[in-house]
């Protein structure tokens, strides 16, 4: 989802009604499954300058390694934990594929597959190694490596030719999404400066490719930093702990304990489709133990692998709200009524109970400068006919002010909507990164709340109740001003057909909730004269007084 598009939304909706207090009313006061592909029978080009520019020191002592040591043909080999299954193919000893079992499934209920295939026989694969020389690289890509495993998680495998030998052991964690990866490379007796690469696309193979979504992501003095795929032109290089690739809900990060010199880019190839993509290109230094988590962003896993993950959720500007109040709230719910659609209701009804005071105050202000308006209307007129120089149009602006002291602002009745603008754009962001609303059903039609509304029902019904909760609410008598404001629902709901079908149930949810509010309002808290204020109306009664 694009952020910015409702952001927009929401700014330019708020700026509309501004606008028109100002200018109509007075001056306002200041304010994925996939096949496992065969092995490739050509070594996979390696990006140019692929080595990082500070490679890390190894011991120039001559180290006695095998001279011949290889498999006898190309074989995959799968690796089946109970959280995912992994398949590694001895040719290039490379991560061949990688599926998530249990609750991460595709539309078709099958396992998600975060490899991309097609990119991986392109331009290599997670794993490879290079060392900046490229016989070597080619030698090392070709080679069946000799594959065997002590346990049915912890694997080694071994190449030795021409003066080459690498041994590679990789230990699948069973009980989280992540391996250990260790390195070694020697040539001509002599270890050697090398490269552990992520070469592959990455990200949930069940939806549609778009680089533009999918980002390289790096610790830089304690926080993230993102670049998009698509907009990666050249090699960086970067000192960091932890670097990786991801998507919206799904991650591979490499890991150290120390910073280290780290190399990230793209590498353009052609899909089966006929058109072009990027695929991820990103160098970690080896030689030292690497541990990679693969998997989703989901905040139990993450932490459990690394404490530093815990922040790679982005919940933007106004995280302070969604991820500590927001989110646990909506899980708790969930655990009691067992549908997040459900869940989204019940925690909306909840904060507007909570921002009810604002919408009593919105309400009793708004009927303040409806009583007003015609005398704002008088003294508007007559400020228009004065001329600039003449003196009387700043009694007129004094009468003004004086009205707004004795009745309020016009702009009360707008404030506490802006102050609602930080819940919803909370609640949005935290659909976008919260992989608990990925493929969550809510009832018949809506499969996937992290998803818009495929027949655009919900949008529409939010216009509707929009309108309505708009016709009953208090406004100034001004034509050209309810004709814009008229026209608001249906800006909303437009911009609302592309954003998730989760946040606009919550919008829908608000306004009806919104509606209720304002009926009881108008019907027991009605300001019937400037003295009884903030009172409940004398010829009702409230519920059991």
């Amino acid at each position: 989802m694009d952020n910015k598009r409702v952001i927009l939304a929401f700014v330019l909706s708020f700026a509309v009604m501004i606008a028109f207090r100002v200018l109509f009313p007075p001056p306002p006061e200041p304010p994925a499954s996939a096949n496992v592909p065969k092995a490739s029978a050509t070594a996979p080009p390696v990006p140019a300058n692929a080595t990082p520019s500070k490679p890390v020191p190894i011991a120039e002592s001559k180290t006695r390694v095998p001279s011949d040591v290889h498999g006898d043909q190309a074989e995959a080999f799968t690796v089946e934990t109970p959280l995912y299954t992994a398949v590694l193919s001895n040719q290039g000893g490379v991560l061949r594929s990688f599926q998530l079992k249990g609750v991460y499934s595709d539309d078709a209920g099958h396992p998600v597959e975060l490899i991309n295939a097609p990119s991986g026989n392109a331009v290599g694969w997670p794993l490879t190694i290079t060392t900046g020389d490229p016989k070597l690289d080619e030698v090392l890509a070709h080679g069946n490596y000799l594959a065997k495993h002590d346990t049915a998680y912890d694997w080694n495998l071994e190449f030795a030719s021409e003066g080459a030998y690498v041994h590679k052991t990789l230990e699948f964690d069973p009980e989280n999404y992540q391996l250990n990866v260790t390195t070694t490379v020697v040539k001509d007796g002599a270890a050697i400066p090398h490269q552990v690469n992520w070469l592959a696309g990455f990200g949930d193979q069940s939806v549609p490719d778009e680089p533009k979504k999918k980002f390289v992501v790096y610790q830089s003095d304690s926080k993230f930093v993102r670049e998009v795929l698509s907009g990666i032109k050249e090699n960086k290089d970067v000192t960091t702990s932890l670097i990786g690739a991801e998507d919206q809900y799904f991650m591979a990060m490499f890991r150290f304990s120390q910073p280290a010199p780290s190399r990230y880019g793209q590498s353009v190839y052609n899909t089966p489709e006929g058109t072009t993509s990027q695929a991820f290109h990103i160098s970690v230094p080896g030689g030292n133990p690497i541990k990679i988590y693969v998997g989703p962003k989901e905040a139990g896993h993450l932490v459990k692998a690394d404490s530093r993950l815990g922040d790679i959720l982005d919940y933007g500007w106004f995280g302070f709200i969604s991820k500590p109040v927001i989110l646990p709230v909506l899980k708790w719910i969930y655990k009691y009524v067992g549908n997040y659609g459900w869940a989204i209701v019940l925690i909306t009804c909840l904060v507007n109970l909570v921002l009810f005071p604002l919408r009593l105050k919105s309400q009793i202000s708004m009927q303040k400068m409806q009583k007003i308006q015609p005398q704002i209307n008088t003294l508007q007129d007559k400020y228009k006919k004065l001329k600039a120089n003449d003196p009387r149009r700043a009694e007129v602006q004094a009468e003004m002010m004086k009205l707004y002291q004795e009745h309020g602002s016009p702009l009360g009745g707008c404030l506490p909507l802006v102050l609602q603008m930080p819940v919803l754009l909370a609640f949005y962001r935290m659909l976008s990164v919260s992989i608990e609303l990925r493929h969550a059903p809510w009832v018949l039609w809506i499969h996937d709340l992290s998803r818009p509304d495929p027949y655009y029902i919900i949008p529409i019904f939010m216009a509707v109740a929009m309108f309505i909760g708009q016709k009953m609410t208090p406004t100034t008598v001004d034509p050209a001003q309810a004709k814009m404001m008229a026209i608001m629902p249906l800006v909303m709901s437009v911009f609302f057909l592309w954003v998730q079908s989760g946040l606009t149930l919550y919008w829908l949810t608000s306004n009806l909730v919104g509606i209720g509010q304002q009926w009881f309002i108008r019907r027991y808290w009605t300001d019937t004269s400037d003295t009884k204020q903030n009172r409940p109306n004398k010829k009702k009664s409230l519920p059991g007084g």
